[in-house]
Order: structure tokens, then sequence, then C-alpha cells
């Protein structure tokens, strides 16, 4: 199963899995200690009966808190049985083991938070905190990581109306949950995200996905939006029409001048060389500007003075 391979990718993240799950075995001859190890290892949710007898022996074998008994516990609960990941968490509560970063008590309690017991979700350098945003950013974390819905939706119910340094955390959640789950109320919030980020087009399309997912609430905000995305689409269109009528004139002007150069009309815009009526040499300017000036002189109201 996706969601226990992911579990166990938890557990190496925080770097318990080799440890943890190491058996001490012990150096007998009791036929049973075999049998114990090798339901161990066949533990998985498809084979819940190996994992009941690997439980069962190893209550028989070893002590209540033995390693080798948090190993058999681990297994099953990474096997999707929550209930013992739960009271593998109260039995190990005040056990250690010295090659482990953390208490194992806390391994079970993650293992309980990703498969949506969110009660046992606590930050690992204040695991007995009580904090509502350090717990809920533990079951953001987890979600993300592929976490039971549960868990994944307690998260987002608690960051869902934050602004500022925890919007960031609902933009999230809602985009993975509404990505994942197709749910209603999940794109309905991804939309206001999005809305609140000025994403109107693509808030309009979660709005309307929620909308017809029978979400009623969304329908009112995807008309409303409906709105402007029409008008924006009207303006682009608009913006592209115009935009090809220039350059279809420009090009049509470009044709033109050949044309009227060969009808002895050889005006070029960029060049910027003064001409007169005598010519365009440097003496026809100076007889034309003396002509203006005695003009001047002779006639001040003159239209060139």
């Amino acid at each position: 199963m996706l969601i226990l391979r992911l579990i166990a990718s938890l557990m190496i993240v925080f770097g318990f899995a080799g440890s943890a799950l190491s058996p001490v075995l012990a150096q007998d001859d009791d036929p049973r200690r075999a049998e114990w190890w090798s339901n161990v290892e066949a533990c998985e949710a498809s084979n819940r009966a190996a994992c009941d007898r690997a439980v069962e022996l190893a209550s028989l074998l070893f002590e209540r808190t033995d390693r080798n008994v948090a190993t058999t516990w681990m297994k099953v609960c990474l096997a999707g049985d929550m209930d013992r990941c739960e009271i593998g968490y109260r039995r190990f509560r005040d056990t250690t083991f010295p090659e482990d970063d953390q208490p194992l008590s806390h391994m079970f309690a993650r293992a309980s938070c990703f498969g949506g017991m969110y009660d046992l979700c606590r930050p690992w350098d204040d695991f007995e905190t009580t904090d509502e945003d350090k717990r809920a950013l533990v079951m953001a974390n987890v979600c993300l990581q592929g976490a039971t819905p549960n868990t994944c939706y307690r998260a987002l119910a608690h960051f869902r109306h934050s602004s500022g340094l925890y919007s960031t955390v609902t933009y999230d959640l809602a985009e993975k949950l509404c990505d994942r789950y197709r749910s209603g109320s999940a794109c309905r919030t991804w939309a206001e995200v999005l809305e609140a980020n000025w994403d109107p087009d693509r808030a309009y399309r979660w709005h309307d996905f929620a909308c017809q997912q029978g979400l009623q609430e969304s329908c009112p905000d995807a008309a409303r939006l409906k709105r402007g995305v029409d008008y924006r689409a009207r303006q682009a269109e608009r913006q592209r029409e115009e935009e090809m009528q220039r350059q279809i004139a420009a090009e049509r002007s470009r044709n033109y001048r050949p044309q009227l150069g060969q009808q002895g009309y050889n005006y070029n815009p960029r060049q910027q060389t003064q001409i007169t009526p005598f010519g365009s040499s440097s003496r026809d300017i100076d007889n034309w500007r003396r002509y203006e000036r005695n003009l001047c002189l002779g006639n001040p109201v003159n239209r060139y003075c």
C-alpha cells in the first residue's frame, strides 16, 4: 500500500527505522523465536494474521517493554493497525533505547498522526505540547507526505482562515487536497486562496468545479468570478484584434512606399536632413533662412515670423 510505504519512508526520514525495527534476537534454541521473526517479516496490511501471530509470540517470549516487543508492535503499526500504534505509544511512553535519537513512543505517535489519529500529532522538539498551531503544523507536514484524509482535513480546518505566516500552509494544503481528493470543500478553499493571491481565473475554475460537485456555496462565487473572466477575455481579444490590425496597416504602408517611389515620392521618415524649396544643400538651407529673415524684416506679421 502506498500509505504504508510512505509511513515507512517517514520513519526513515526521522532516523528511527533502522534502529527501532532491528530485532535483538535472543541466543537460544526455542523454535518459537524463529516463528516469531518469520511472522514479523511477513506482517503487512494484506497479511494481518501474521501480524497478530507475531504479537502473540512476542508477548510469550519477551518482557513487556523488551526491544523485540517494540519491533513487533512497530511493524504491526506500520502495517496499518492504528490501535496498536496508539497502544504502542502508551506502552513505550517511558521506555528509551540508547541507540535511538528519539524515544520510541514518538515513532508510534508519528505513525498514528500519519494514519489519521491527530490527537497524537506533536512536534519532536516539544512532544508534550498542547499548542494547536504546532500540532496542526505537524499534521500539515505529514499530510503533504501522504497521510490519510483525516489528518489532512483536520490540518486544513485549522489553517483555513489563517493570514500572514500560516496562509502559506493553507495554500499548500488546499492545493494538495483538491488535487488529491477532488473534494468540493477542499477545492472551494483552494479557490478562495487563489482569489486572495490575485489569480481570479484559476479561482473561477475551482469554484466552478466545487459547484459542480454539489457545494452550493461556491456557485455564486463562480458566477461572480465568471463575469470578470469573460470581461478579461473580451479585453484580451480586443487587444489581439487591435494588434493584428496595427500589423496589417504597417505592412500595407511598407508595401505602398516602393510603389510611390516609382512615381518620384522618396520621403524616408528616418532621414532628418532639412529640405527647403531651393534644395537640400547647405547653401540652399542658408539661402532659405536668409529669405525668411528678409520676409520678417519687411513684414513682421508674416507667417514665417
